[in-house]
């Protein structure tokens, strides 16, 4: 059974131009057990509808703002918890095997 996940610890992004049509996004997978200790973050991309790459990401919570920002400022737009069905509708599907796959990785 996978874990259920908690969607205000996720960010997802959608960025079309062109013929470009990527999501990315970042889940909080495990909080630091201090201020000073960084966090666990599954990152996620790929072209929407199509199996998204991860990689596990440990930082703190200031550099995954960086990062948003980035990505941001690269044309994603971030996509708010009410829309995500309509752009992307496997999203919580997908969001709970990404989560759980990676957290057997920590």
């Amino acid at each position: 059974m996978a874990p259920k996940v908690d969607l205000d610890s996720a960010f997802v992004s959608w960025c079309r131009e062109g013929t470009s049509d990527k999501v990315w996004g970042s889940i909080k997978l495990r909080n630091g057990t201090n201020f000073w200790e960084d966090n666990s973050y599954v990152t996620f991309w790929g072209r929407r509808g199509a199996k998204l790459q991860t990689k596990i990401v440990k930082c703190d919570t200031w550099t995954m703002a960086q990062l948003i920002h980035k990505k941001e400022a690269k044309g994603y737009l971030a996509v708010a918890t009410e829309d995500l069905d309509t752009v992307y509708p496997e999203f919580e599907d997908d969001l709970k095997k990404t989560a759980f796959w990676n957290l057997l990785k920590l």
